[in-house]
């Protein structure tokens, strides 16, 4: 496959063309397109659009997401442990939606607890007895 590269002065440089850098020092500062996507198999993307490459690349919409807003829809969280917010009673917050999980250091008369939320109330999750062998 024959790669070409165009320079926005109407410069095109083909494959197993030498381009020097005295040659490139006479464009400025030139803005390069390829005019023929590069394929998965070669090294590319095979897309012109950074959401094209995505899907070539079969990257899912958690390949945008900021880190720290990820929003999980579905599949399944397996192999790694989670640790939930941590608030005093004084602390926690909205209930809404409903859902939410948190952990409360003194939510269960003075003891700490797991709850959840009912979209209106943080309800205390019965943790029960300390785990043993």
């Amino acid at each position: 496959m024959a790669i070409t590269a165009s320079v926005s002065r109407g410069y095109t440089f083909a494959t197993g063309v030498a381009v020097t850098a005295s040659a490139l020092n006479q464009l400025g500062e030139p803005g390069v397109t390829v005019a023929t996507p590069i394929a998965v198999g070669n090294g590319g993307t095979n897309a012109t659009t950074a959401s094209a490459a995505r899907t070539n690349l079969g990257l899912g919409t958690i390949a945008t997401q900021a880190s720290n807003a990820v929003a999980l829809t579905g599949g399944t969280i397996s192999g790694t442990i989670m640790t939930l917010p941590s608030y005093a009673v004084s602390g926690v917050p909205s209930a809404s939606p409903a859902g939410q999980l948190i952990y409360v250091t003194d939510g269960n008369s003075g003891a700490a607890t797991v709850a959840c939320s009912d979209g209106s109330d943080w309800k205390v999750v019965a943790l029960g007895a300390t785990i043993s062998t």
